[in-house]
């Protein structure tokens, strides 16, 4: 029975050295190809317009994080009374997910008029 990778050669069996394994015949550096990835995932490359909604949910994401703190920030730049600090943050709540919810309206868009230029 043959051990696993018999046939392949090594570096001592080819007579190559590991780091000449990925020259041509001319000792230049051949370019090997990458593994392909099955599925979606092969035919996926980020657009411009994915990036800045990658980058906008990130944003959305980190300021709901924060929205508390920001509202304490603001009630020292602004004498707010409890009741209206808590209007204020619900307000910014709803502002954070509803861009949150632009940003998702966005996604399936992209994603629509790539089925349709893939068709």
């Amino acid at each position: 029975m043959a051990a696993s990778g018999a046939g392949r050669g090594t570096g001592a069996e080819t007579g190559r050295a590991a780091a000449d394994r990925g020259r041509g015949p001319e000792g230049r550096r051949r370019l090997l190809p990458l593994p392909s990835i099955p599925g979606h995932g092969g035919r996926l490359f980020l657009t411009t317009r994915m990036r800045l909604l990658i980058v906008a949910q990130g944003l959305i994401f980190y300021a709901s994080l924060q929205d508390e703190e920001t509202i304490d920030w603001l009630g020292t730049l602004v004498p707010l009374s409890k009741g209206q600090a808590a209007l204020a943050e619900g307000l910014l709540g709803l502002v954070l997910f509803s861009l949150w919810g632009l940003c998702m309206i966005a996604w399936m868009r992209v994603v629509a008029r790539d089925r349709q230029d893939g068709k």
